[in-house]
């Protein structure tokens, strides 16, 4: 099974596994020798090369008007907007470089063992992307000259690296912490089928996070009046931001460590206790602990803290003591850090579902019945004012079907708009606020009625995520589908997978 991968498209770091002779994943170096890639993109001004990973980053110091880093949190955003060297980039654009470069420096690593390049994959995304993200992280796939097999929730993906120790009858937790991301997922192993009962997540939240809170920390103390947030846009900011995560880093091994600091010339040196780290970024985990509880509210079926058995730390981010600290103490159960795993363990996930994919009957590990990342819902008149009913839950199984009924509020009425809503939301009802409008449709049957006559609204998903709705009154139907907004058109993605693959990255 050598001819299976798995990617991990982290927002800080990616990496590549495979199969290898013992059945087992193993993580493909990449050419620094290192098992991790930085997800950072520089554009050369003079030669329009594309640089990606640890040579980009070192350039987010000296030019960060040229590279881009945490593009995985714009992937949802459709006002990204973003020019390097007086070109327009996309978020598509820039995860299909990362791609490319991981991939590249696998097939290179493969070519002195005398194996084929690298054709498929399994992607790995977070578990709160919506149709839109997971779509556009597929087309960065296949711009990077990749066959993407699936794209597997993140928290699965690591479930699955794990699923062969010692899970089984187990209800866990993957708490999922990486350099600017947070997914934290409730999943059982029952019988060798891994099912998903809750997920939940901040796409604006990670380790980088905890980097700008000590750097922030650092210039207060040392008697500077700014804050990251200020000069982020100055060179300054960006090597200072990158001394701020190298200092965090030492604090996870010592009591104390000192961040060096230069700013408009002039050399600042302050030396930061673990103690005062954990309190400045206490609010930061405390976040991490509320979504945890929300992960429990929001379950399919009633949850509290004790029915956890085991949490199952991912992320390189959750190498941090506190983080291990503060979950102990809110969850009495066994918590699972395997040292040099928590960075790698999305991407060998990943490979196993490629394998089974792929037909390896040795995996014995199956993926149970998911969850949408969305809820869905139309707008109604109540006494409150104009509210959100969902009529689709992101807790509802993938696989739905069911049917609400209406009523037509005036007399005479000929016609109704049906407006669809999407948001986050596991109520019921929900603020028109909280939600985003996607489509709506007019249902005219063009004859006029009495107030209260039914109408029937049936919801549909099918198992790969198109949720489709009907509206019926009076006889007329009007049918549509939820589309997928802002992505490229096939003839744009044949376009850029020709100029990425003349790049060298």
């Amino acid at each position: 099974m050598k001819d299976v991968f798995g990617i991990d498209l982290g927002t800080t770091n990616s990496c590549i596994s495979t199969i290898g002779e013992d059945g087992l994943p193993v993580v493909i170096k990449n050419l620094d020798d290192e098992f991790t890639t930085p997800s950072v993109v520089y554009y050369d001004e003079e030669s329009d090369e594309c640089y990606v990973g640890r040579e980009a980053k070192s350039g987010m110091g000296g030019a960060p008007e040229q590279t881009i880093a945490f593009i995985k949190r714009e992937m949802s955003n459709p006002n990204y907007s973003r020019e390097v060297n007086g070109k327009p980039v996309s978020p598509v654009e820039v995860s299909a470089l990362i791609l490319k470069k991981v991939v590249d420096d696998a097939n290179e690593q493969r070519s002195y063992e005398g194996l084929t390049p690298i054709r498929k994959a399994v992607i790995t995304v977070p578990a709160y992307f919506g149709a839109m993200e997971r779509e556009l992280t597929k087309q960065a796939g296949e711009i990077a000259g990749l066959e993407v097999l699936d794209l597997l929730n993140e928290p699965t993906a690591a479930a699955l690296s794990y699923g062969t120790k010692g899970l089984e009858g187990k209800t866990f937790m993957i708490y999922d912490l990486g350099g600017g991301t947070f997914d934290i997922s409730i999943m059982r192993m029952k019988d060798g089928v891994l099912t998903t009962l809750s997920t939940d997540g901040d796409h604006k939240l990670g380790g980088v996070d905890w980097d700008i809170a000590l750097l922030d920390f650092a210039l207060q103390s040392c008697g500077l009046d700014v804050t990251y947030d200020d000069i982020k846009g100055e060179r300054d900011a960006a090597k200072m931001l990158l001394a701020a995560e190298v200092c965090k880093k030492n604090l996870s091994k010592s009591d104390k460590a000192t961040i060096k600091l230069i700013y408009k010339r002039k050399p600042y040196l302050k030396e930061i206790s673990r103690s005062v780290f954990e309190e400045i970024t206490e609010d930061l985990v405390e976040s991490t602990i509320d979504m945890m509880h929300h992960a429990l509210k929001i379950a399919r079926e009633p949850l509290t803290p004790a029915d956890i058995d085991e949490i199952i730390l991912v992320g390189g981010s959750s190498y941090m003591p506190m983080i291990k600290k503060r979950i102990l103490k809110e969850f009495n159960c066994q918590l699972r850090l395997d040292m040099f795993e928590p960075d790698r363990a999305v991407a060998q996930g990943a490979a196993l579902h490629a394998a089974k994919l792929q037909g390896d009957e040795k995996i014995n590990v199956a993926l149970g019945e998911d969850m949408g990342a969305r809820s869905y819902g139309t707008d109604i008149s109540t006494e409150e004012g104009i509210m959100i009913q969902n009529i689709l839950l992101r807790t509802d199984p993938l696989l739905y079907e069911n049917t609400f009924y209406f009523t037509t509020s005036n007399e005479g009425q000929t016609s109704a708009s049906i407006s669809l809503y999407e948001n986050t939301s596991t109520d019921p009802y929900v603020s028109v606020k909280k939600s985003t409008l996607i489509m709506d449709k007019t249902l005219a049957w063009n004859h006029p009625v009495p107030k209260g006559t039914e109408i029937i609204m049936h919801v549909n998903r099918n198992e790969e995520g198109i949720v489709h709705v009907t509206g019926e009154c009076s006889g007329k139907k009007e049918e549509f589908s939820i589309e997928t907004k802002g992505l490229l058109d096939p003839q744009e993605v044949e376009a850029m997978k020709l100029s990425l693959a003349s790049k060298h990255v």
